[in-house]
């Protein structure tokens, strides 16, 4: 594995209009990317927050990123009657779209987020789900109960068409994991896994896809002491990986994406150093390891890995050049490390250096909470900067395009049936079509943008 690190750098942000999961198809893992702040929290009366109220906090909360960019985030409030509240924005552009009073949390740290759907789970062991639109519209209800009898929800993932996941813990009896969708106005609950059975003593939080695969770590009652398994939408089990010859022990969570792939950390049997990896069900592939010269090895066992349907995972470590934590992402091939303390970094208050030095107990920290990873190749995640606040950022890969105007067949020269294609993606609404600003609308700036990179030819 070739590791490739990233100078710290200013760079603008870039559209997703000309980046889609298509155009990752066979793409190495590129060493340029731009980043843009989406919202910043501050607790300082002196640094204005940014998309969001004053007195906000990002603290410890979890980002979650869409195909399209948009990305969700719980934050807590001090300003204006407000507690807690769900941020969503995409392009930097976005606000609260959810916001309560509360005396006690009202939310889990960790929402679901898909195709437009956001789903919220309440805080506490007794309460249910929201499925919510990004306009923070309330599409579905899950209250506890159900076929399943299904108690404290915790974090509920979310599939495009609404259907929600969960694991309900009913205390120290047992859990369940489900699927629960309403079809035709009715509420169907599919049982995956529970520890009632007696095939598992205990089932840790799952990750499901549009596809209804359903993965998770296990305990399972016999055999390894550890196994992530995933569940087809027929509740066939794959395993992913289990304790043994090949690893004594895993982190806790793990990562489903949309193709299957499955995100894990585990500590090699042989040597104790620690990995991540993901795995298609068949075979394994290490992204990375303790081994690797900027990586503390026992860091990795501090948050999960994430994973997108082309092999790019993306995880957050101990930095030992910086000692601080970091942000890197790799495909198996190369490992580029993204985000390090001390980078500058375009923000609404200018360039500001990540990371923030929290003295002898704490240390250097950059990293802020759970990241994300989508199709388009784009992370999420929330890091300290220099000056005391938290920002929430989407890194977007600069991919390889020798010409943007080459959309049809014949591919190395323009020509008319260039033209037409283009016509259809902008008829269409297709986001190949919009290749200038205001990004995110079809307009004339877009069409005499087309005709701009088609008059200046193929390199």
């Amino acid at each position: 594995m070739r590791t490739r690190r990233l100078m710290p750098s200013l760079t603008p942000a870039v559209s997703l209009a000309v980046l889609t999961a298509s155009s990752l198809a066979g793409e190495s893992l590129p060493t340029e990317w731009t980043f843009q702040l989406q919202c910043r929290s501050s607790l300082d009366a002196g640094i204005p927050a940014f998309n969001l109220p004053p007195f906000s906090s990002l603290s410890s909360q979890y980002v979650v990123l869409d195909d399209d960019g948009t990305v969700a985030i719980r934050a807590f409030l001090g300003s204006g009657g407000l507690t807690e509240g769900i941020f969503v924005g995409r392009d930097g552009v976005g606000g609260l779209a959810l916001s309560v009073n509360s005396p006690d949390p009202f939310w889990t740290t960790q929402i679901g987020l898909r195709d437009g759907l956001m789903s919220v789970g309440d805080s506490g062991f007794t309460g249910g789900a929201t499925v919510y639109d990004t306009d923070g519209n309330t599409v579905q209800r899950f209250d506890i109960g159900g076929a399943q009898g299904t108690s404290g929800f915790g974090t509920t993932l979310v599939t495009s068409d609404g259907a929600v996941c969960y694991r309900g813990d009913f205390g120290f009896i047992g859990d369940k994991v489900v699927v629960d969708e309403f079809i035709d106005g009715v509420r169907t609950q599919r049982l995956v896994a529970d520890s009632f059975s007696g095939a598992y003593d205990f089932l840790l939080a799952p990750k499901i896809n549009d596809a209804r695969q359903v993965a998770m770590n296990t305990i399972p009652t016999a055999g390894p002491n550890r196994r992530i398994v995933r569940f087809e939408a027929d509740n066939t089990p794959t395993t992913i990986a289990e304790t043994g010859p090949a690893y004594s022990s895993f982190v806790n969570s793990i990562d489903l994406a949309q193709n299957g792939n499955v995100a894990f950390s585990a500590r090699r049997t042989s040597d104790s150093v620690w990995t991540v990896n993901y795995s298609d069900g068949t075979d394994v592939t290490e992204i990375a390891s303790g081994n690797e010269p900027d990586i503390s090895n026992s860091s990795i066992v501090n948050f999960p890995p994430v994973v997108n349907s082309h092999g790019w995972a993306a995880f957050r470590a101990t930095d030992v050049a910086n000692n601080s934590t970091a942000l890197w992402v790799g495909d198996g091939a190369e490992l580029v490390k993204l985000v390090e303390f001390g980078q500058l970094i375009d923000t609404d208050l200018g360039p500001i250096p990540l990371g923030f030095d929290f003295g002898p107990d704490t240390g250097r920290q950059v990293m802020n909470g759970i990241i994300d990873i989508n199709d388009s190749g784009q992370i999420a995640f929330a890091a300290f900067l220099q000056n005391g606040t938290v920002g929430v950022f989407v890194a977007t890969p600069v991919l390889d395009q020798p010409c943007a105007a080459d959309l049809a067949e014949p591919f190395g020269e323009l020509n008319f049936f260039d033209v037409v294609a283009y016509i259809g993606a902008y008829n269409a609404g297709d986001p190949q079509a919009d290749v200038a600003e205001p990004f995110g609308t079809l307009n004339f700036f877009d069409v005499a943008g087309y005709i701009g990179l088609f008059n200046a030819g193929c390199p």
